[in-house]
């Protein structure tokens, strides 16, 4: 699709512009023209997740979403891109970026004790729909747990002792 201005006139013989009525028809005729070529610009920005505005209602409806009437629209995006990529292979990229969908953090595996470790800024309402977007994609038979902040392992060591932990939840 051109992405340029319509300009009808510039396929049309110099001379013909000369004519103030003819150059009024093109005129209007290519204000219409580019009227309608903005339209189909954004209507095909639609068929795209990334580029969508007003469709993003018709996407959540393909995959069966309900958006709050806050929520601003990168947020929809990124709920239904995590729709998009469906179950599929559960690794710890695609658990990281549901994470990152969420606020912004990282994941450490534990495979010895089936289990992984969520470190993350987020918040609480955030947090919440995560840990559902988690539930869902992780393996069934994996827990979890999430850290709130992750400036450090959840242990201080003093003097050959270490008593604190940061774990918020464990899930699975």
């Amino acid at each position: 699709m051109r992405q340029n201005t319509v300009d009808i006139s510039r396929y049309l013989p110099e001379f013909l512009q000369k004519d103030g009525n003819f150059k009024a028809v093109t005129d209007a005729s290519s204000l219409e023209h580019e009227r309608v070529r903005t339209e189909l610009q954004d209507i095909f920005a639609q068929f795209f997740v990334d580029t969508a505005t007003w469709g993003l209602s018709m996407w959540e409806r393909v995959f069966d979403l309900t958006p709050a009437a806050d929520e601003i629209d990168e947020y929809r995006r990124n709920q239904i891109l995590l729709k998009m990529r469906g179950a599929g292979m559960s690794t710890v990229a695609a658990m990281t970026q549901i994470v990152n969908t969420y606020g912004s953090g990282y994941i450490v595996e534990d495979n010895a004790k089936y289990n992984f470790s969520i470190y993350c800024s987020a918040e609480a309402a955030a947090l919440v729909k995560m840990k559902q977007q988690i539930e869902i994609y992780k393996p069934a038979h994996l827990g979890y747990t999430i850290y709130l902040g992750y400036s450090w392992n959840g242990n201080i060591i003093f003097d050959g002792t270490h008593t604190y932990s940061a774990s918020v939840e464990e899930g699975g």
